[in-house]
């Protein structure tokens, strides 16, 4: 049997509409005067990914060029200390003092996103949000508060989109969680810290499908740490049995490829997706990427097991990213 295909969330943008998102980025353009030109770029981008003869598609998160990195301008409570600095990378973070009560009056766009693709795109049944955690991943607590505080604010922040999300006939939301990875892998985090964070954002997606998406981030091509494993993974992802149903897992890295077999011990009632086409080289040719599905059937049930790049490729040279998913559809149709 063929092994489905899916894909992470972010698609590169349209040349043709990239002077104009460029404005919108810029915040020269609101978000409903920008509609026209977002609806443009994702039925561009969903179109592409329709073309490559991908299982999933998504609506390619063109109003976010830059993964999370647009909601903090868009949250009230913070005082901005360095604005994110798209060409220096992960140097060029932004950086942010909480000052009060974290909220998003306008939503971090994730939402406004969903309505504004599902519109044009009756196949779209799934969209992302990055975890409490992630968006968080700049701010620095202001005088008298704490970060329980502003990640708490900041779970209600992801439960308000993927509430609203659902109200508009999501069927699968996908907590893109790279900031609990990297906790993870650099044992920075306990896992009794990180499941709430996991969980409570999740609560109003009870009824769809629930997917994870663990990564080790993925700023100007370059992960956020050198350490790489699945294996700090695998007891954390056991414990989300019952509050997600499929967890996508970076599996590009050779420190993570070396322990693929360690996904026959993640629970029979999750789905995986295995991000096997890496995002962040040359496009792998169809006899690499087929070999790999093989090798993951032989410890998943083809019909528990999708593939996936690493990550979203958003930041992947267009022509490189049309070619690897071409690629990954291919080795997935003979495969299984």
């Amino acid at each position: 049997m063929a092994i489905r295909t899916t894909v992470v969330g972010s698609w590169p943008i349209p040349f043709g509409q990239r002077l104009e998102l460029k404005r919108y980025y810029a915040g020269e353009l609101s978000d409903e005067e920008a509609n026209g030109v977002l609806q443009t770029a994702a039925r561009i981008a969903m179109d592409e990914q329709i073309a490559c003869g991908l299982d999933q598609i998504m609506g390619g998160e063109v109003f976010a060029p830059d993964f999370l990195h647009h909601i903090p301008p868009r949250l009230d409570g913070l005082e901005t200390l360095a604005p994110r600095i798209t060409s220096k990378g992960q140097q060029g973070v932004g950086r942010y003092r909480v000052a009060g009560k974290v909220t998003a009056p306008r939503g971090t766009g994730h939402a406004k996103a969903w309505r504004r693709e599902r519109e044009i795109e009756p196949r779209l049944d799934k969209a992302s949000v990055p975890s409490p955690l992630t968006i968080g991943g700049g701010f620095v607590a202001g005088e008298g508060l704490d970060e329980s505080g502003h990640l708490g604010d900041l779970i209600e922040v992801v439960q308000d989109e993927i509430a609203n999300m659902v109200e508009n006939g999501l069927s699968e939301i996908q907590l893109d969680a790279p900031g609990e990875a990297i906790g993870l892998v650099s044992e920075s985090r306990s896992a009794d810290s990180l499941l709430p964070l996991v969980s409570e954002p999740l609560e109003p997606a009870a009824g769809i499908t629930r997917t994870i998406h663990f990564c080790l981030g993925d700023i100007a091509r370059k992960p956020s740490i050198e350490v790489q494993n699945l294996r700090s993974l695998i007891p954390f992802i056991q414990r989300l049995e019952g509050i997600v149903d499929r967890v996508h897992v970076e599996c590009s890295y050779s420190g993570q490829w070396e322990e693929y077999g360690l996904l026959v011990e993640l629970p029979q009632s999750m789905e995986i997706i295995a991000g096997i086409a890496d995002v962040k080289s040359k496009p792998a040719p169809v006899g690499e990427l087929r070999q790999k599905i093989e090798q993951l059937v032989d410890v998943i049930p083809a019909n528990r097991l999708l593939v996936s790049t690493s990550c979203g490729v958003g930041r992947v040279p267009h022509d490189e990213a049309i070619r690897l998913m071409r690629n990954l559809v291919k080795a997935a149709a003979v495969s299984g």
